[in-house]
């Protein structure tokens, strides 16, 4: 009798504007996705909130690239998740945003999709889990008025963190050693402490997923 056959491997792609954004999503997309296969990522530095009138052949060079890459990992392409930086406060603009690219990514893409929409920036969405900083830099510690903010509306979250988070100062670079370590601590929940609409809205997006 002859072996079943091999079960083929699944992989999650990412997508986004730096290579330390879609360091920081390989961190935190399995500690939000429990059953979350091998997550990969494509070196596309795409911008998709500033090119809402030219979304389509953006998404379909991304669904192509991203169809490349599991090939190459010999795997099925189960899912695809894409950063995006809002670059401004979350305001009546951010939900219109979320859903023309939401609805787009459903459309073209063969799998289940999710969007990781932060505003202002990626920092806002690290600013949720300030025990994680001192874990990285012994001298730094988040000021308790900023865990109290709405983290939508911190105007530059990277530069709030340069002049307010303590020496040395913080690097771009710092992001996905922030989150590993967030991780460590088991604080990365979909509803963590703080305040972060468009961290819960990515969160609850990837519990829709399989369903």
């Amino acid at each position: 009798m002859s072996p079943a056959p091999r079960r083929r491997r699944s992989v999650i792609v990412v997508a986004g504007e730096s290579d330390n954004d879609r360091e920081v999503l390989q961190h935190l997309i399995p500690a939000l996705y429990p059953r979350c296969p091998k997550v990969v990522t494509i070196n596309d530095k795409i911008r998709l909130a500033p090119a809402l009138l030219q979304l389509s052949p953006r998404i379909e060079t991304l669904r192509d690239n991203a169809r490349r890459k599991a090939e190459s990992c010999g795997a099925e392409l189960v899912g695809v998740v894409v950063h995006a930086d809002l670059d401004k406060v979350s305001d009546q603009t951010y939900d219109q945003v979320r859903e023309r690219i939401t609805a787009q990514l459903k459309k073209a893409l063969p799998c289940d999709s999710a969007l990781a929409l932060s505003a202002v920036e990626m920092e806002s969405w690290l600013m949720l889990f300030p025990d994680a900083f001192p874990k990285v830099r012994r001298g730094w510690a988040m000021r308790p008025e900023d865990c109290r903010k709405d983290l939508t509306k911190v105007a530059n979250p990277k530069e709030h963190l340069k002049k307010h988070l303590g020496k040395p100062p913080y690097r771009e670079s710092d992001s996905p050693k922030i989150m590993a370590e967030a991780v460590k601590l088991g604080q990365v929940i979909a509803r963590p402490p703080g305040n972060n609409r468009s961290f819960r809205d990515f969160a609850d997006q990837l519990a829709t997923w399989g369903k």
